[in-house]
């Protein structure tokens, strides 16, 4: 029996999966599991993305950028005369032609922190230092590496690392655009706590950045007009943003500027900012050439310049009991913003929000450092800050289980919050799910039953061991900030809808909630409705669509607008025998028949119950998952994950339920795969494509997925029809895996006759499980 579980191969069952939801038929088709509105275009590859548009005639050219090759440098000169005599080529741009027509180097969140070229010193390898412009794709990016950047010393020694920026005091600084708001969070007195605290224990743990690897890369195509226009199509977040920057790169008014996106293939935040270097440049090529030119950055330079989620480091020291209840925590981390300041500051805020999770701890303390270092800008990635805070103190709670020696559930359980407890930002927990979501995961997983057979199964088995382990997540949700337009126009020859809102497409079915929410208020059939694509000619301003709230404040813009367009009907509607007939008898009589809706943010104040401090509602949710380790390979097969989600009243469970298995799955990259790493001399990302990054594949679904949604109705005073949000939330589950797997290396352990604590960073590859088995040449003899 100790030999057998060695060579026997794994036998991979049929996935199988489960799906558990109601539906309120007087919201229909609100409420409804329906199918996005473009999937059939998505799945027949009919779909038309930024870089399969035609281009707008013969003179289009094709750009590639030309990047730095340092990690910090000066430019003594740049040396593109091989590459202007390439077939092909037309033009190299650089800082110099930014200048040449009176517009602006910059590319950054404000003034001065990103230029769109490199001009006197490179900060980062990755930096864009020229755009080489030629007639095809191909031709732009063979010639761009002929362009011969040459380098001198740097300003001062690059800083490359969390460790080297801690050694050298280099920290972001705050400035009057960029300033950290969550810099130290406190409850109770936590100096005072440890002489009460029967067991004290230190450590450190670490996390790995994340790509974004959407599967469309970023992709600009910039088209000048005789009127000195630019019509811009390009893959983005942010459609208003990207028109400012542009209007800010050329010095040109931001009417002379329309930027559309139809639907961005995949963002997770990596469209929010990082498309703005290439987009720009694309505008200043266009500018100055007055031709139409596009890009589309093949996979290795995407990932080579775009950055990721922030590298992280976090130390702590925590006091508890022997029953596992917390007394004391403090938690310093530091992050790994790379070169410029993007949105840290902000995402270091926002994971210091969520760093409690569902635990209350009366004594904390916890403080966020952005160390500044020569990498690539590291920028927003879905559940920014909090996916990584979440896992520091998921950590901690796991470190007390291991030295109370009881199991992690019952520690949890002992720290949950209660009822109207509040979190160290005020905010009242008064419509807490916490404890319903994890009793009815210990009961559908049949959490006790599995746990005892995992025992027996590893009492049985030398070289394959198993875990099971539950997580709990709790994840703040605000509607203020958001600020999203909605037209909603009405055809008056046949009663069709037309409607345009501001928020982008990116996979999240934001286009088909809408589409649902105006059905619903004018009473219409669903396919009497479509959705037009993002602009801002048509709609001029709006915020970036990320955070997750954007798809409910869409759907309240596009409420109020159908609102408003049904009560001008409303006169017609009680006369007509049929929807068409009081459209056209309105447009006879005068009405105008677009109404335009409006959500910018929260109400006024004084909003009866209205008092929460930060967040509007907490979204629940937890997950069980067992997993099987190779302990000789490392490898790890997920053999069961079970989810309870609290989505409120959902907008549209198909599409929710979708989203919580995508952030599963992709938490679980995060987790347990999608590793980066830098050159130690130079900066280079050394996992830029798929050959050194691996993101999860079919064979990485659990085997068993089951799906649950409490049956609530979200109580909260600002709410989108009783929902709540789906995006990022549940991205935090896949951390039931890396603690599974964790358990399973404490099974090998235990056989090998080892005890102690096990340190395990983000990602736990197969190398580093397997390592952490400690499995010596010795016990492989017999």
């Amino acid at each position: 029996a100790s030999v057998r579980s060695a060579y026997i191969h794994y036998e991979r069952s049929p996935n199988k999966a489960t799906q558990n939801f109601d539906s309120n038929p007087d919201l229909a088709p609100v409420n409804t599991p329906v199918m996005k509105i473009a999937a059939p275009a998505q799945c027949s590859g009919e779909a038309k993305y930024t870089g399969d548009m035609a281009d707008p005639g013969p003179e289009t050219l094709h750009a590639a950028p030309v990047m730095s090759t340092m990690a910090r440098a000066t430019i003594t000169s740049i040396d593109a005369s091989a590459a202007m005599k390439a077939p092909g080529v037309v033009s190299v741009i650089t800082a110099k032609d930014i200048k040449a027509i009176g517009g602006s180097n910059n590319a950054g969140s404000f003034p001065g922190d990103e230029m769109i070229f490199a001009e006197d010193e490179v900060i980062c390898y990755g930096q864009q230092v020229a755009l080489v412009v030629a007639t095809s794709q191909h031709l732009a990016e063979k010639a761009a590496s002929m362009v011969v950047v040459n380098y001198g010393a740097p300003k001062a020694p690059a800083v490359l690392g969390i460790d080297d920026a801690i050694k050298k005091g280099s920290f972001l600084e705050q400035n009057e655009y960029a300033s950290q708001q969550n810099a130290v969070v406190t409850r109770g007195d936590v100096d005072k706590a440890w002489s009460n605290c029967p067991l004290i224990v230190t450590g450190d743990v670490r996390n790995s950045g994340q790509q974004h690897f959407y599967m469309e890369t970023q992709t600009s195509l910039v088209e000048p007009d005789e009127a000195k226009r630019l019509r811009i199509e390009v893959s983005s977040q942010g459609p208003t943003t990207v028109r400012k920057q542009v209007s800010v790169a050329l010095n040109k008014p931001a009417n002379l500027i329309r930027v559309s996106t139809r639907r961005a293939g995949g963002a997770f935040g990596g469209k929010l900012s990082r498309n703005i270097p290439l987009v720009t440049a694309c505008a200043v090529a266009a500018e100055s050439l007055g031709r139409p030119v596009r890009s589309q950055l093949n996979r290795r330079v995407d990932m080579s310049m775009t950055g990721g989620r922030h590298p992280g480091m976090a130390r702590y020291k925590v006091g508890f009991d022997k029953q596992g209840k917390i007394t004391a925590l403090t938690v310093d981390i530091f992050s790994d913003a790379g070169c410029t300041h993007d949105d840290t500051f902000g995402i270091l805020d926002m994971g210091q929000a969520m760093m409690d999770n569902t635990y209350f701890i009366p004594n904390y303390r916890a403080t966020a450092a952005a160390c500044k270092t020569n990498t690539i800008s590291n920028t927003d990635m879905r559940a920014p800050g909090v996916c990584s805070d979440i896992y520091y103190m998921e950590s901690v709670i796991d470190r007390v289980a291991f030295e109370t020696n009881l199991p992690p559930y019952a520690v949890r359980e002992a720290n949950f919050y209660n009822k109207d407890q509040k979190t160290p930002f005020g905010d009242p927990l008064e419509f807490i799910t916490l404890q319903e979501v994890w009793d009815s995961l210990k009961t559908s997983s049949d959490f006790v039953k599995r746990s005892a057979a995992v025992e027996a199964f590893n009492k049985a088995n030398r070289w394959r061991k198993r875990g099971i382990y539950m997580t709990p997540i709790k994840y703040g949700m605000t509607q203020m900030g958001y600020k999203l337009a909605c037209n909603v126009s009405v055809c008056a020859e046949d009663g069709t809808v037309m409607v345009a809102h501001s928020g982008v497409e990116i996979g999240q079915g934001i286009n088909t909630k809408v589409a649902q929410a105006v059905a619903y208020t004018l009473q219409v059939p669903l396919s009497q409705i479509v959705i037009q694509h993002n602009s801002t000619e048509t709609i001029p301003n709006s915020t970036l669509t990320g955070g997750s709230g954007t798809s409910e404040c869409a759907v309240n813009a596009a409420l109020d607008g159908a609102q408003k367009l049904l009560s001008r009907l409303q006169p017609y509607l009680s006369k007509a025998k049929s929807w068409a007939e009081a459209v056209e008898s309105a447009w006879r009589s005068g009405e105008n028949l677009t109404a335009q809706g409006y959500w910018g943010g929260k109400p006024a104040k004084g909003v009866q119950g209205y008092k929460n401090p930060l967040y509007d509602y907490f979204v629940y949710c937890a997950a069980c998952s067992e997993v099987e380790l190779d302990v000789l390979t490392g490898v790890v097969q997920i053999v069961r994950t079970d989810i309870v989600y609290d989505c409120g009243q959902s907008l549209n469970q198909a599409v929710d339920v979708g989203q919580i298995e995508g952030a599963f799955m992709q938490s679980l990259g995060f987790y347990m795969q999608e590793a980066t790493g830098y050159s130690e001399k130079t900066g280079q990302v050394l996992s830029a494509g798929t050959w050194d990054y691996k993101v999860p594949m079919v064979f990485d679904i659990p085997q068993e997925f089951n799906v649950t949604f409490l049956k609530t109705k979200n109580p909260a005073v600002i709410n989108t029809l009783g929902s709540k949000a789906v995006g990022e939330p549940p991205y935090q589950l896949g951390a039931s895996i890396f603690f599974a797997a964790k358990q399973a290396v404490y099974a090998a352990r235990k056989d090998a006759g080892m005890t102690g604590f096990v340190r395990l960073d983000t990602p736990a590859s197969p190398v580093e499980l397997q390592m952490a088995c400690g499995v010596q040449p010795e016990q492989l003899t017999f």
